[in-house]
């Protein structure tokens, strides 16, 4: 913090002198891309729309630039850093900043989970102000992006509105529409929940050191009526993977796979059932689909052929 109380500007100039005065090297395996653009952390900020009550994690926080910005905005602030080096340095600016808890250490537990002690710290903050939103506002590392994002959606508590600097290419398959190419499973998993809206795209210049592709602020919110017609949250996860890692295939082949193939005498049967009933043309695909459909094509696969683990 400064002498006046507000953070000092990110810049690329500020950082190579900070860490040069530290020690500090970049770790490439980490993603470490500053967001050293003022104006689009205003913009970033301005999108999440964060209220006096909310709980915000962070994902990310880096050296603590955005997490000084969002604390006087919220009620609780969870930010988590994997790097020691730069959680050090995090610590040292928030200094003054009593309801941040920063989280040293990685926010994945493994692939589709998300580390217990992040989910702890954010129990904690819930609890502390009961009547607030949950926000992801990050500017996320893209080696974790797409699990953060995932894995948070997937908790019985997800988030309640997500605001995040992500890859191009990441967000424009998260809010693709079916029969284009970048609708995918991602697509449908996050849309059958969610409506997700591209607020800005990025060049490398707003971040330090540049990445080599173009980045994105994503937003996305959660639509909780649209949640509860998932029957079998998890099901439904695993199930639009497992269709998907055959989108473009025939639907009814891939289906009768999943339903067990060979080994289930009955799947063709009941695929075939599930043709006529929903309607669906003989070569239908995956990516066709949109994801409200999707939703209904699950319940009455399961309907019809049973829970699938």
């Amino acid at each position: 913090m400064t002498a006046a109380g507000s953070p000092p500007r990110q810049t690329a100039a500020y950082l190579r002198k900070w860490f040069s005065e530290v020690g500090f090297t970049l770790d490439p395996r980490r993603g470490q891309n500053f967001l050293v653009d003022l104006n689009i952390l205003d913009v970033l900020i301005a999108a999440a729309a964060i209220r006096a009550d909310d709980v915000v994690l962070e994902v990310g926080c880096g050296t603590g630039s955005l997490t000084a910005r969002l604390a006087p905005l919220a009620a609780r602030v969870v930010a988590a850093e994997i790097d020691p080096r730069l959680a050090q340095l995090a610590r040292d600016s928030l200094i003054e900043a009593d309801n941040v808890e920063l989280v040293e250490g990685d926010v994945l537990a493994r692939k589709h989970a998300i580390a217990p002690e992040v989910l702890a710290a954010i129990d904690r903050a819930r609890a502390a102000s009961p009547s607030g939103r949950f926000l992801l506002v990050a500017n996320l590392p893209y080696c974790v992006a797409t699990p953060v994002i995932s894995n948070l959606l997937a908790a019985e508590r997800p988030f309640d509105r997500a605001v995040v600097t992500v890859q191009k290419e990441m967000a424009e398959r998260i809010a693709a529409v079916p029969c284009t190419g970048d609708y995918s499973g991602l697509s449908v998993w996050m849309q059958a929940q969610c409506t997700a809206t591209i607020e800005r795209t990025l060049p490398p210049s707003v971040f330090w050191p540049r990445p080599k592709v173009d980045s994105a602020i994503l937003r996305v919110d959660l639509d909780r009526e649209r949640r509860k017609r998932i029957e079998d949250l998890p099901g439904f996860q695993t199930f639009v993977r497992e269709v998907f890692c055959h989108r473009r295939k025939a639907l009814k082949g891939v289906l009768v796979r999943v339903a067990g193939g060979k080994q289930n005498p009955s799947a063709k049967a009941a695929v075939d059932a599930l043709f006529e009933e929903m309607g669906f043309a003989a070569g239908i695909r995956a990516e066709e689909i949109p994801p409200d459909r999707f939703v209904e094509l699950h319940h009455t696969f399961r309907r019809l052929t049973g829970p699938h683990p």
